[in-house]
């Protein structure tokens, strides 16, 4: 169809791909060198990774039809990336944690930076929003209160809340919360873990809330994912 954005995806593990390939041209690729085969008559308006180095974006930001467009780096966890890696600085990059990405939320704040309507914060300010996204990724199994959050960001509690759901589409809060379950899910179908023991290992106060949050965005309770 004429008009129709275009994304293009690097990686193998392409979970997004399902839910935006109905909406959106797309093309698949292995890894950024392969993308030259296919970039003559495939010019995207997004890249999408499943996992990314800094490599791999200063190799795409060498090639001028890439220079500015938006980049999303999306996996499961980013609990081994470095919080020093230089790509954190770049400006049209967002990391977006898989369970984040599905979401109604972050595929309209993917909408919006296609149709140009709400455009990627400056590299800068962005760089405060993708710091706290790992450090939540770090640091999920303990309480992280507003102020903790900002004060690993060193900016102030109502300057991070802002900023992050205008880049992200959704709350702070509500990030951490979608993360965690996500956590939480994998250790219901993986150990022998009762609810509760899951609840509080993912940075849950207490398993009600855990089980009040998991009905909310998951749709059932914890014990229907037991196998």
């Amino acid at each position: 169809m004429y008009g129709r954005k275009k994304i293009l995806f690097i990686g193998s593990d392409q979970k997004m791909l399902p839910l935006l390939s109905q909406t959106y041209d797309t093309e698949v690729v292995s890894s950024v060198k392969i993308a030259d085969t296919i970039l003559f008559n495939f010019i995207p308006d997004m890249i999408i990774f499943d996992s990314t180095e800094d490599a791999d974006i200063k190799l795409l930001r060498k090639r001028e039809s890439l220079l500015k467009i938006p980049v999303l780096i999306i996996s499961e966890s980013f609990d081994g990336f470095p919080r020093n890696a230089s790509l954190l600085g770049f400006s049209n990059v967002l990391l977006c944690n898989t369970a984040v990405a599905r979401t109604k939320p972050f595929l309209k704040r993917i909408s919006e930076i296609l149709e140009k309507k709400k455009n990627i914060l400056p590299a800068k300010t962005g760089q405060v929003v993708k710091e706290a996204i790992l450090f939540i990724n770090k640091n999920f199994k303990i309480k992280l209160s507003r102020e903790v959050l900002s004060g690993c960001c060193k900016v102030s509690e109502d300057y991070l809340s802002r900023i992050f759901a205008k880049e992200m589409g959704l709350p702070l809060g509500e990030y951490l919360t979608i993360f965690r379950l996500s956590m939480a899910t994998l250790l219901l179908q993986e150990t022998s873990l009762s609810a509760k023991e899951v609840a509080l290992s993912c940075g849950f106060a207490s398993d009600s809330y855990f089980n009040k949050a998991f009905k909310k965005f998951c749709g059932t309770t914890p014990n229907s994912l037991r196998k």
